[in-house]
């Protein structure tokens, strides 16, 4: 499958084992968090979307513990 055809980046997810977007671990950085959220969120399955959005916030807030979840989404979102 070409991964471009179903909304993906391309990457070689199963000839490599690359986890798919939505399966990524959060960025050290906080300033990468709003490309990785945009990233993991457009690229999952709608079914997938609210099991995204809860993991991700829960990884953000252990991982950056002051950030504003709710505002790392909406900039993440809108554009």
């Amino acid at each position: 499958m070409h991964p471009d055809r179903v909304g993906l980046p391309a990457a070689a997810y199963a000839s490599e084992g690359l986890p798919l977007p939505w399966q990524t671990e959060p960025p050290e950085a906080v300033e990468e968090a709003g490309a990785w959220l945009r990233a993991a969120i457009t690229s999952a399955p709608p079914d997938k979307v609210p099991e995204v959005i809860e993991r991700a916030s829960a990884l953000l807030r252990e991982l950056h513990p002051g950030v504003d979840v709710t505002a790392a989404l909406r900039a993440a979102l809108s554009g």
